[in-house]
């Protein structure tokens, strides 16, 4: 194990402030300006986690970020899909990227430019290096996968969705398989420089607690090592105001940074999260 000196650390920290001057933007911008400002994006080595209540957007979430960080052709880019199918994620990307309507397109109504969007569709994922597998339930398929398929060249970032369905009865217990899941996803991103982003549900409250209050870090399912691993913490939220639901983005931790709350539009017909122009 190598071991760096004070003066070896310091003279990488100002290596990476060079790069990041010379980028004039984030290296992995997550498409969301104020996310971006207060994150500076994602950075090699982070485990961020996005969560969010059943049918918030979490899923939808994490994929716009995760095209957003394949635009760049050096970018590579694993999804590993605990809860969907491979070809339902490709087709909320065209979807969501196209500004398509999943429910018709899945009953096999094509909108009139459908094979012109096609094209392109197929043209653009042709130039990105983005993976879907429908493993990870357990950290030894992650390095198996690592292994067989990523030999030459480790992906730059990993995404996991979602957490709660990991395989955690031969460990005994939910809780205890969490843990060991969450602490070997850090070590994995800490010492091969990877960015890992892991989606996960939000406990259901006890009786007796207000239910239209935000959630917190505290509602987070299942361990209290996923709030004390992340560097990020986003949660997802809706609330009814005004007979219809806004929704929220809320980033409730940045170990680097500020915290930030913002209404955010979500056109769930087609997972695509859009900031509010915003007129001063």
């Amino acid at each position: 194990m190598e071991n760096k000196d004070l003066h070896q650390s310091w003279s990488e920290a100002k290596e990476i402030f060079r790069k990041r001057k010379e980028r004039s933007e984030p290296e992995f911008p997550t498409g969301l300006s104020f996310l971006d400002n207060a994150t500076d994006g994602l950075s090699k080595g982070e485990l961020w986690i996005i969560a969010g209540k059943s049918g918030r957007g979490k899923t939808s979430l994490a994929v716009q970020i995760a095209n957003s960080f394949a635009e760049n052709p050096e970018h590579s880019i694993l999804f590993l899909s605990l809860e969907m199918k491979g070809w339902e994620l490709t087709t909320r990307m065209f979807c969501e990227m196209n500004g398509v309507n999943y429910t018709d397109l899945k009953k096999g109504f094509f909108p009139v430019d459908f094979e012109e969007k096609d094209k392109c569709f197929k043209n653009y994922i042709s130039t990105i290096d983005f993976e879907i597998y429908e493993h990870g339930y357990n950290f030894n398929e992650i390095v198996k996968i690592l292994t067989q398929s990523y030999k030459d060249k480790k992906p730059d970032v990993i995404f996991i969705d979602f957490l709660q369905l990991i395989e955690w009865r031969k460990s005994g217990d939910e809780r205890t398989a969490l843990d060991e899941y969450i602490r070997k996803l850090k070590e994995l991103a800490n010492t091969q420089n990877i960015g890992i982003v892991v989606v996960s549900q939000l406990r259901r409250l006890p009786s007796g607690v207000n239910y239209e209050r935000p959630p917190d870090i505290i509602d987070l399912k299942g361990s209290g090592l996923i709030e004390q691993a992340a560097d990020k913490i986003i949660l997802i939220y809706g609330k009814e105001e005004d007979d219809k639901i806004r929704y929220y983005i809320n980033l409730a931790k940045n170990r680097q940074g500020e915290t930030i709350t913002e209404e955010v539009i979500f056109q769930g017909w087609f997972y695509r999260f859009k900031e509010i122009e915003k007129r001063y």
